[in-house]
């Protein structure tokens, strides 16, 4: 079974950026928590403080799915998109393996 990794930016409203990073926080704390997550972890841009990065890393896409249903994902995720300046960007990644294979895809 291939693992998943998902990218996530957003940008959070200049206004709300506490209110946001707190659920955003609280949003990390609960997903380490669940079954399938290798790694679950929040990065502000270096060059804009309201740009946020999530980078997931699931065991397998059967993991990310399970998770898309958890009822807290979608509490936080209505409370997140009234905190944004912008719909977010969501990506899912296959690691392609490239190099040795050590390094070559997220643990």
């Amino acid at each position: 079974m291939e693992s998943v990794v998902v990218i996530s930016t957003l940008r959070l409203r200049e206004d709300k950026t506490d209110e946001a990073r707190k659920v955003i926080e609280s949003l990390v704390a609960r997903t380490h928590e669940y079954e399938g997550c290798l790694t679950f972890a929040a990065h502000e841009d270096a060059a804009d403080a309201l740009t946020l990065v999530l980078v997931e890393h699931w065991a397998s896409q059967e993991a990310v799915d399970a998770h898309s249903q958890a009822p807290y994902l979608a509490e936080a995720m209505g409370r997140v998109g009234e905190l944004l300046s912008a719909e977010p960007e969501i990506r899912f990644l296959t690691p392609l393996g490239y190099g040795t294979a050590d390094k070559a895809k997220l643990r």
